[in-house]
């Protein structure tokens, strides 16, 4: 299937998901209006040091909010996967520099909705908007559990807050990128994976 009809069936289907039906005329304008974009494992799909100019809904792959610091670490604060809709949002919301990459871990393949379509709809839209605003709840909810797992200082629990709710980044990204995330060196992770072994499922 062509990625670019793949990308946007994945967006009618999650619209659809949420009960929220757009009739012909709102779907061809927001249609014409998001452009289908792919990038490749360790692209920067919006670059710190440029201000955003759109969201991204994320159709297939894995992207990541990664912060790098002076030291040459880098730490990821949440993935997104398919189904998601991200950007470095203090840069789209407030059209200021950011302080984070949105990063691609796997190819990544969706589309960017335009800040000014995305903000239009979002404030005064019609089914769309309600699609939006039903979609940033979401979100909210999911990221205040994040919170909950990332401020708790134990591994076990920000493992677990994947395993719950993101079994698929576990399969799909590496070691290392899991590790950033948990806030633990690759060898750390490593040591515990394998006292957790005996509690595996």
């Amino acid at each position: 299937m062509d990625l670019d009809k793949k990308s946007r069936d994945s967006l009618k289907r999650d619209i659809q998901r949420f009960g929220v039906t757009l009739d012909v005329n709102e779907w061809d304008q927001i249609n014409q209006r998001c452009k289908f974009i792919q990038f490749r494992a360790g692209d920067k799909i919006q670059n710190q040091a440029r201000v955003a100019d759109s969201w991204i809904y994320i159709s297939d792959g894995i992207a990541a909010s990664e912060q790098s610091w002076r030291d040459g670490t880098s730490t990821i604060a949440r993935f997104f996967e398919a189904g998601n809709i991200c950007a470095n949002m203090t840069s789209v919301w407030i059209r200021d520099i950011s302080a984070d990459d949105l990063v691609a871990l796997t190819e990544v393949s969706g589309l960017a909705i335009p800040d000014d379509i995305f903000r239009r709809e979002y404030l005064e839209g019609g089914a769309f908007g309600i699609y939006l605003r039903l979609k940033m709840i979401d979100a909210h909810l999911f990221a205040k559990e994040l919170i909950c797992a990332k401020t708790s200082g134990r591994t076990e629990v920000r493992y677990q807050f994947l395993k719950i709710h993101q079994p698929d980044i576990i399969a799909s990204v590496t070691q290392k990128d899991i590790a950033r995330f948990l806030g633990v060196t690759p060898q750390g992770f490593s040591r515990f994976l394998r006292r957790q072994k005996p509690d595996a499922s």
